[in-house]
């Protein structure tokens, strides 16, 4: 009677495991979210063009702040300071210079590879149809 006691608290354990997850997300699904970011970063670029307002680290850092975002775990007891910094970077990087992977700068979120500011962004043409 006990075996199946222990048996079943172990499977019941199990599942709970299996549905929730253990631990953290992995490298690889923390650096996706980066990149989401990041692009929403660039969108938020091509935006503020389009208000005609530049691209500095302050518009973008509103952008930021204006982000509904939910990130992943780094760690199994929630996001780290430095994690959620590094999401705040990857996007005011991102929005400031319209690279996907700016360039690390190891005096914050100052980037490093700034592209000029002196036109737009180009727009996909909308002529543009795929090949057949």
């Amino acid at each position: 009677m006990r075996f199946r006691t222990v048996a079943a608290s172990g499977i019941a354990l199990a599942a709970m495991l299996g549905a929730t997850g253990c631990g953290h997300p992995s490298y690889d699904e923390r650096m996706q979210y980066l990149d989401k970011v990041s692009q929403e970063g660039i969108d938020y670029r091509v935006k503020l063009y389009e208000q005609k307002t530049a691209p500095s680290k302050d518009a973008c850092a509103i952008g930021y702040e204006l982000l509904d975002q939910s990130p992943p775990r780094d760690d199994d007891l929630g996001s780290t300071a430095k994690w959620l910094d590094r999401v705040e970077e990857a996007y005011i990087k991102s929005c400031m210079t319209g690279e996907l992977k700016p360039k690390p700068d190891v005096d914050g979120v100052d980037a490093v590879t700034a592209v000029p500011i002196t036109a737009p962004p180009a727009a996909p043409s909308a002529s543009a149809s795929p090949a057949t």
